[in-house]
């Protein structure tokens, strides 16, 4: 989901009620940091050693819990929502390492009127390791966070 080398510029989201993926206030997150590059979000990761399955290869969960939450970030810097999944596919291409520097990435590939489709990728390097697609939908309760 390489996007050319476009300017970035980092995302801030208001209160983020101390959500897993992102908040710097939750001690036991991920405490996620999103950056917009064009219509592509990204955050740069290690996921920790304690998130691994088999040793030194991280749980498939947590793969799918990244992958999850940049795509939030997406919906939630794109178009200025909040979301919930209803729906996450994904495709373990090869195992993804434990306390190696990943590099994650998202972008609204269709949007519909109740959801949006949005396709995520965890790479290591120039290697794509995973990737997603889901349907995201739209809440009444408009909210910045992811």
């Amino acid at each position: 989901m390489r996007d050319g080398d476009k300017q970035e510029r980092p995302v801030e989201f208001g209160d983020d009620g101390g959500c897993f993926g992102c908040s710097a206030q939750n001690a036991h997150g991920l405490q996620l940091r999103f950056r917009q590059r064009g219509d592509v979000i990204v955050a740069d990761h290690v996921i920790a050693e304690r998130f691994h399955g088999a040793p030194g290869i991280a749980h498939g969960g947590i793969i799918a819990t990244l992958l999850d939450e940049v795509s939030c970030a997406a919906a939630a810097v794109a178009r200025d929502t909040h979301v919930v999944t209803g729906e996450l596919s994904v495709r373990y291409r090869r195992p993804c390492p434990v306390e190696v520097p990943l590099t994650l990435s998202a972008r609204i590939t269709d949007e519909q009127a109740r959801y949006l489709v949005i396709a995520a990728e965890v790479r290591r390097d120039d290697e794509v390791l995973a990737h997603s697609t889901g349907k995201f939908f739209l809440t009444t309760n408009a909210r910045t966070v992811p």
